[in-house]
């Protein structure tokens, strides 16, 4: 028999340790040496993982000559949910982001989603009982792990040893807010499970019990606080519809859980340390504002997977610039939900509710009206245990989709949802189909092709990945080097990265930064008269690899307004090098202003490229240098408009009014910097100089003030944490 051969057995070993060491590596998974510590690489070990066990799987179906398939209707929606996430990524706005994650939300891409797919397919069809609860106890001691890690952090005991590890916000699960969510997500399968085990384990689940009410305590954000209620109570609602098969003396247990969050919920005492861990996110109002902007242009599928910052940028209200988070892109909303409902569009939206509905509605189906037989009950034989874990799959997948629709997810959020999911579909699944695959039968021919396309196309993406995950490392190591003043190494680490993965606009986007800054160091304090012609040539070379390299950038995603500003910036900064560079940098900032359209720095640098433009003319050209100066006033005072605080636009509109002779004016916006910085002794000098009738001011005009959220800037300090920052 072909199942007791020793490589059936092997290929059934390797679906199943595939699916345990995912299991217990995803909350704890990290490497330190890609820009995403997190997410990224999660997403990386769940596609290899996920289509190793694939592979075994259709492999051991072509031995065995056994196709069994767990017939469930709930597959139907999530073939449906699958098409939709499809559908998004190939209507999207940028289809490479979309699909592989890379310069954008990794946790949202549909390769992440590809490999959640195969996990949740391997699960509902080739596990047993036992393998989903032993799963479920893996996830859980590793999970307890990171919990440990989590409040040592809170406490500001760091002992992860790398830099990006020394704050208490980082945690290998996410951000905090993910962290405490996880907990009350896990919390009623840990208490169903408490309540059935025996011994060690009962010992264990105690321990993480207390973890999870110190970690609630320690956060105390209210909405934890709901989503465990709502776990209590259901438990108390399911424990009371069963009473026959608990010791109703456990009720006490989610009693204790509802009553100490309610305390919390209704009194907000301000205990634990939620004010060092507050995290900032959107509001629910205007994530729903920028969905429906966005839903009028992508009604059906959405602007595509992971795109939620594009849209932000393009219909953020302009009220939004006069906070002090303006110059930050937001890329989610304010819940999983409507951050979908921006990206995935009605039909997404539409599909994945229906399945979160479809998925309660079969597990509570199931649970009240499959009956139990006392026998079960004395025996807790497997359909008792049956019973009992579908309380604690389902109230804790209900609990989910209630965080979904009041944060947002990560990739491991994401991997326990589905993970849930197909342990209920395992659990209410009334039949397993199994079909014999003859040698000469036309269904072992179509088997057998679908299997190879998807061992091909499995494979390729296997392969892809991994080069695209040798470019991350390379393009990590080049911010590392620019963060140590290495320019050289810079450039050559981002240029094998750009040569590894040719399709990422961010590579070629800080490669057009790191020329610029190169080909500026080789000009500085050199005579233009005085240059060899090797030194010309490379001063040409760099000068043409910037622009290149920022086209490029443009070419491949047109949508990001951050190429276009980049892009701007090149031009702007290679007056004097190239022949219309004002031109071309008004060009990019108008069409990144088509894509950002409330953003005061493009109006800035708008009205800075003008006024240096008009600085360049003589008095044979005065009508052309007037003309020049009004632009540059609007866009400066458009630019203030939008944000009353910015000093580099009341610089440079001080430098316009100086130039265009209205010294009162120019004293009084240079004198507004002042008042946001009094300590500037720079702006007392030029306000001092303007006092006593001097135009040395207009030298300021050759200045770039340093600005936070230049293009230039993120060259160097690399990322070191992979949470989304999120406001309310």
């Amino acid at each position: 028999m072909a199942e007791k051969s020793f490589g059936f057995k092997a290929l059934n070993q390797i679906i199943r340790y595939s699916i345990f060491v995912l299991m217990f590596l995803m909350p704890l998974f990290f490497f330190p040496f890609t820009s995403d510590v997190l997410d990224f690489n999660k997403q990386t070990l769940a596609l290899f993982l996920s289509f190793i066990g694939l592979f075994a799987w259709m492999i051991r179906a072509m031995i065995s000559g056994k196709l069994e398939i767990n017939l469930s209707k709930i597959h139907i929606f999530a073939g449906l949910l699958f098409l939709s996430y499809l559908l998004s990524t190939i209507f999207s706005i940028n289809r490479y982001g979309s699909f592989w994650g890379f310069s954008q939300s990794g946790a949202s891409s549909f390769i992440a989603v590809l490999s959640l797919f195969i996990i949740y397919f391997l699960i509902s069809n080739a596990f047993t009982q036992k393998d989903i609860l032993s799963s479920a106890v893996i996830l859980l001691i590793s999970f307890a792990i990171s919990q440990i890690i989590g409040i040592f952090q809170l406490f500001g005991i760091f002992i992860i040893p790398f830099n990006f590890a020394k704050t208490i916000s980082f945690n290998t699960i996410g951000s905090i807010g993910a962290l405490g969510f996880l907990s009350s997500i896990l919390l009623p399968l840990v208490i169903i499970l408490f309540i059935f085990s025996k011994k060690w384990l009962k010992v264990f689940l105690g321990f993480q019990l207390f973890l999870s009410i110190l970690l609630f305590y320690m956060l105390n954000y209210p909405s934890i606080w709901w989503a465990t209620i709502s776990g209590s109570a259901l438990i108390m609602v399911f424990m009371a519809l069963k009473r026959n098969m608990f010791d109703v003396r456990w009720i006490s247990l989610p009693v204790f859980f509802l009553a100490v969050s309610l305390f919390f919920v209704l009194l907000n005492p301000q205990m634990g340390i939620s004010r060092q861990t507050s995290e900032i996110f959107l509001s629910q109002g205007t994530t729903l504002n920028i969905a429906g902007k966005s839903l009028k242009e992508n009604p059906v599928f959405g602007s595509g997977l992971g795109t939620f910052g594009y849209n932000f940028s393009k219909f953020k209200d302009a009220e939004f610039s006069k906070s002090s988070l303006w110059n930050f892109t937001f890329n989610k909303g304010a819940s999983e939900f409507l951050s979908g409902l921006t990206t995935t569009g009605a039909i997404g939206s539409l599909v994945f509710l229906s399945f979160m509905i479809f998925v309660i509605f079969c597990s509570v189906r199931f649970f009240i009206f499959e009956k139990i037989t006392k026998i079960s009950i004395e025996t807790k034989d497997e359909n008792y245990l049956n019973k009992a874990l579908i309380i604690g799959f389902g109230i804790s997948f209900i609990v989910e989709c209630i965080v979904y629709f009041l944060y947002n997810t990560n990739t491991v959020l994401s991997f326990v949802f589905f993970f849930l999911a197909s342990g209920l579909v395992y659990f209410t699944a009334k039949e397993i189909k199994k079909y014999e695959l003859n040698q000469s039968s036309l269904l072992t021919l179509m088997v057998t092709f679908v299997f190879t396309l998807v061992f091909i196309f499995g494979l390729g993406i296997l392969i892809l990945d991994g080069q695209k995950y040798l470019a991350e490392i390379k393009y990590y190591n080049g911010l590392v080097a620019f963060n140590k003043d290495d320019l050289e190494g810079g450039i050559k680490n981002l240029e094998s990265a750009a040569s590894l993965n040719p399709a990422s606009d961010l590579y070629f986007r800080q490669l057009s930064q790191a020329y610029l800054l190169s080909l500026q160091e080789k000009t500085e304090n050199l005579n233009a008269d005085e240059l060899t012609d090797e030194q010309k040539s490379e001063i040409q070379t760099l000068l043409a690899n910037s622009i290149n390299a920022g086209k490029i950038a443009t070419d491949l995603n047109g949508k990001s307004a951050v190429n276009w500003s980049s892009r701007g910036y090149v031009y702007q900064n290679l007056f004097g090098f190239l022949t219309d560079a004002d031109t071309w940098a008004i060009n990019s900032y108008e069409e990144a202003l088509k894509l950002d359209p409330n953003s005061p720095y493009l109006y800035a640098q708008e009205g800075y490229v003008n006024l240096v433009s008009a600085s360049g003319l003589g008095q044979d050209n005065a009508s052309k240098k007037a003309e020049l100066l009004s632009v540059a006033k609007e866009k400066l005072e458009k630019s203030i408009e939008l944000n009353p605080v910015y000093a580099d636009a009341f610089y440079y509109l001080g430098l316009v009014y100086n130039s265009i002779g209205d010294k009162t004016k120019a004293i009084e916006q240079f004198g507004k910097i002042k008042e946001l910085d009094p300590n500037n002794k720079d702006i007392q000098k030029i306000i001092d100089d303007l006092k006593a009738g001097k135009t040395t001011t207009e030298s300021f005009t050759e200045q770039n003030p340093p600005e936070d959220n230049t293009p230039e800037n993120s060259l160097k300090n690399p990322p070191e944490e992979t949470e989304e920052t999120e406001s309310k």
